[in-house]
């Protein structure tokens, strides 16, 4: 894969647009489990980035529900 050398601007929608494309298509296509250990990443994630353990998972919640949306419809 080559990638250009060109810098391309982006503002913040567009790279929270892309984030979270990337985010959906990894639980898409590597499925999504949600343990005790995954609590505890989370728990993890929440203090290193400062976004609270129940944002991320409502975040999380939120994604899961697209995703079946999209997968099965409405």
């Amino acid at each position: 894969m080559v990638i250009s050398e060109e810098v391309i601007k982006m503002d913040d929608e567009r790279k929270g647009y892309i984030a979270l494309s990337l985010v959906k298509n990894y639980m898409a296509t590597e499925g999504v489990t949600f343990t005790s250990a995954t609590k505890r990443k989370l728990g993890n994630i929440a203090k290193e980035t400062g976004i609270s353990l129940d944002e991320l998972m409502e975040f999380g919640k939120i994604l899961v529900e697209e995703l079946t949306e999209e997968t099965f419809g409405k």
